[in-house]
Parts: structure tokens; C-alpha cells; sequence
């Protein structure tokens, strides 16, 4: 019976671990797949990535050197994502750099632009909310 008990247990914060990082995994798939789209410059793609606060405040345009205008282009092996709240933060640099949001927005995880920028020490200071970061 204690073995059954035991499994219970393992079973039980394998799900909590499961239900408990979901948030941040669905934003960095979200994250990987607005990269794909702004390399790719698949407009309808991007949109469906982006919440609605962010498509009425930042026009969706190409940059001239490939992406789009604020849109993320890259992920360093060693970004960082954690929660903030009800948000999903991402650096997607190597300790210092910008911070993206993520909102969940009819059951998905979108884009809702950057948030600020990390720096040593992993403060995070606030951007203006009208701030674009170029691409790249």
C-alpha cells in the first residue's frame, strides 16, 4: 500500500509540474513560432501570434534588412522566461537585453511586445509602452 501511496505522490507532482509550466512553455512555443514567421515574413501567421493590443498599437511592418519591425529574430541557448503575474516574460539574449511579454488571450499564449529591458543583475527596467525594438 505505501508503494501505491508513493506512486500517487510521484504522479501527482509530475501533473502539478505539467499544469504549473505550461503558461511558460506555451510562450516560448509561441515565441519560436513568431521567429519562424518574421523571418519567413508570413503576415497572416504574425497576426495570429499577436494579441490585439499589440496589432492596434504597432503597425505590422517589414524591415528592410529581412523580419518584421519589433518582432524578435533570434533565441540565444541560454535566454531566460519566467512568470510575472498573470504574464509570461522572455529575454530571448544571453542575460542582458530586451524582455517580451506573453498574455494568454482566449485560452492561447500571444505576443503583446516588449516590456523592458533586462540588465545585470537581472533587474528589468520598464520600457515606454509605445517603445518598438528594430529587428534583429
Amino acid at each position: 500500500m505505501t508503494l501505491f501511496v508513493l506512486g500517487m505522490v510521484v504522479i501527482g507532482v509530475i501533473a502539478l509540474e505539467i499544469v504549473s509550466t505550461r503558461p511558460v512553455r506555451d510562450s516560448v512555443r509561441t515565441y519560436t513560432n513568431l521567429i519562424g514567421a518574421a523571418n519567413r515574413q508570413d503576415l497572416q501567421t504574425i497576426h495570429s501570434l499577436c494579441t490585439d493590443r499589440y496589432k492596434k498599437k504597432h503597425a505590422l511592418r517589414f524591415a528592410s534588412q529581412g523580419g518584421m519591425i519589433g518582432m524578435p529574430r533570434n533565441i540565444h541557448k541560454n535566454f531566460q522566461v519566467w512568470r510575472e503575474g498573470d504574464e509570461v516574460w522572455l529575454c530571448p539574449t544571453n542575460r542582458v537585453g530586451p524582455v517580451y511579454r506573453f498574455v494568454e488571450d482566449s485560452g492561447r499564449w500571444k505576443f503583446d511586445g516588449v516590456v523592458g529591458q533586462l540588465l545585470p543583475g537581472g533587474r528589468v527596467e520598464p520600457l515606454d509602452d509605445e517603445s518598438e525594438l528594430p529587428a534583429g
